[in-house]
């Protein structure tokens, strides 16, 4: 079972480890700990799915991208509970700026249209910084941590 925690960055934002069993379980917990930090979850309910897919170069920037395609989604209008992934895939879809292999992790996030009557935004978060990005192995499984600039 995967969990996460949050600490101060001596530097500066919001400090977010999540460790988790394998590579989909760290993708899923990441992107719900991040839903779980800004909205207060009792207020969003799923009531629509929306398909999200993202590009990395590896794990670490593969997640970190997807976290910030959910982030642009909820500044559009969203607010979401969780995201379950489908497929995290080694993908050939290169182009002139891209020369090497990529990851494509596609899945799905369940949420709703954001009710600023009824949600409630715990924290406001601007970006995940790609500076101190880290995956690790550890006797868990996988170990992320990332900043949040909050």
């Amino acid at each position: 079972m995967a969990r996460y925690k949050f600490s101060e960055e001596p530097k500066g934002g919001v400090g977010m480890e999540v460790v988790a069993g394998d590579e989909g379980e760290l993708i899923n917990a990441a992107a719900t700990a991040l839903c779980l930090f800004m909205w207060d979850q009792d207020t969003v309910e799923e009531r629509q799915e929306v398909p999200v897919a993202w590009y990395g170069f590896d794990l670490g920037t593969t997640i970190l991208g997807l976290l910030s395609d959910l982030l642009y989604r909820m500044d559009d209008g969203w607010v979401f509970k969780r995201f379950v992934m489908q497929s995290l895939d080694e993908v050939d879809e290169l182009d002139e700026r891209h020369r090497k292999k990529q990851l494509k992790v596609s899945g799905t996030a369940y949420g709703e249209p954001h009710d600023p009557e009824r949600h409630q935004l715990r924290f406001p978060v601007n970006a995940v910084l790609l500076p101190k990005l880290k995956v690790q192995v550890v006797d868990e499984g996988l170990r992320l941590y990332c900043v949040l600039d909050v």
